[in-house]
């Protein structure tokens, strides 16, 4: 039997989480992710969610059908911030989210990754004193021409707690001299959506998979002819959902190559994970492909996720030959175990109690 100043602890500390409300700041795919299973799983613990989403991903197939698939609630706000330069998305979001926060006054922000808006969120919460949680923390590329890269290092540097997916993110944030207490290793709260859907191959042909995205990939229209041209000579046909910067430079017609549009997340998964091999240039592509076991091409001459490069992930830059690492791995990353979420809302308490 407890004894009664533990009970008396436990109720008020039950009391304070139920009073407890917790911002979300969502824009884009990788973000609708993310937040999914950790939304769900403070809402078993009777927070109350206040979803937040700028529209920097604003159609159906780019939005919504994560929503959709992933249970993930209606957002209690709608900005509207869509598209736009990086001053103009940022800008524009630290207004509209600053609105929102002094009306909903929230015990904390939740912020996940490295876009536009997740940077917007942040500066708008610690200029209000509104504590910042920072999902996938210390994530570090070390290529300051990515302008996620400058958002990962100025998120870091005003969050109060530092949600890390992996230890070299750990490592990063310790070499630059973070507070340990901060620092948080908790696994890949992405990966907690992928372990948990249902896989099943799509179309019966041998195919690779391609995503690309990253402006220096796809915004010079030169450099993605020289891009596509390399998969056009490759032995399988490669299937390529459309993201808009992409179909938007395209210069010419490629036989071996089909530009499907935007896949949703269940159906995405399905292509990763049953391509014959995946060429990208997407941070969260590399995680879901190394959890997978699918053999990944990066077009990047750095990853911010060093664990993929143990799980046959290979950097490449668009001048060498498109050569797969196809050694097969039965292990999985340390603590990418699907319980990434449960981890993080039990710091959360801590936090909560804490600071009471």
């Amino acid at each position: 039997m407890k004894d009664p100043l533990t009970l008396i602890n436990y109720k008020l500390i039950t009391l304070i989480l139920m009073n407890a409300k917790l911002a979300h700041i969502i824009a884009a795919r990788p973000n609708f992710i993310k937040a999914a299973p950790l939304i769900k799983e403070l809402s078993s613990e009777n927070y109350k969610n206040i979803i937040i989403h700028t529209n920097q991903h604003y159609d159906y197939k780019m939005s919504k059908i994560f929503f959709q698939e992933l249970n993930i609630p209606e957002p209690d706000y709608h900005l509207g911030i869509k598209s736009g330069t990086h001053a103009e998305q940022t800008g524009k979001g630290l207004i509209s989210i600053e609105k929102v926060l002094l009306k909903e006054k929230p015990k904390a922000l939740i912020v996940y990754g490295d876009v536009n808006s997740t940077l917007a969120g942040a500066l708008a919460a610690v200029k209000l004193h509104i504590p910042v949680f920072h999902v996938e923390s210390g994530c570090r590329s070390f290529d300051k021409t990515m302008p996620e890269e400058v958002n990962r290092i100025i998120i870091d540097n005003i969050s109060d707690l530092l949600f890390c997916t992996e230890q070299s993110a750990c490592n990063n944030l310790i070499s630059e001299g973070f507070n340990k207490n901060k620092i948080k290793l908790v696994g890949n709260t992405a990966i907690d959506t992928l372990s948990k859907i249902t896989l099943s191959k799509i179309i019966k042909e041998d195919y690779y998979l391609c995503t690309l995205h990253r402006p220096f990939n796809v915004d010079d229209k030169n450099i993605l002819h020289k891009i596509l041209t390399k998969l056009n000579e490759l032995d399988k046909k490669v299937i390529i959902p459309s993201h808009p910067r992409l179909k938007n430079n395209l210069i010419n017609t490629y036989n071996n190559i089909k530009f499907i549009e935007p896949l949703g997340y269940v159906d995405f998964i399905n292509y990763l994970k049953h391509s014959k091999g995946t060429i990208s240039d997407s941070g969260g592509v590399q995680c879901e492909a190394s959890f997978l076991n699918t053999p990944l091409i990066t077009l990047r001459p750095t990853t911010e996720h060093l664990v993929t490069l143990e799980r046959g992930n290979t950097l490449t830059s668009i001048d060498e030959d498109l050569t797969f690492n196809k050694t097969k791995h039965t292990d999985i990353p340390f603590i990418w175990d699907g319980n990434a979420s449960v981890r993080i809302v039990n710091e959360i308490k801590k936090y909560d109690t804490h600071n009471s």
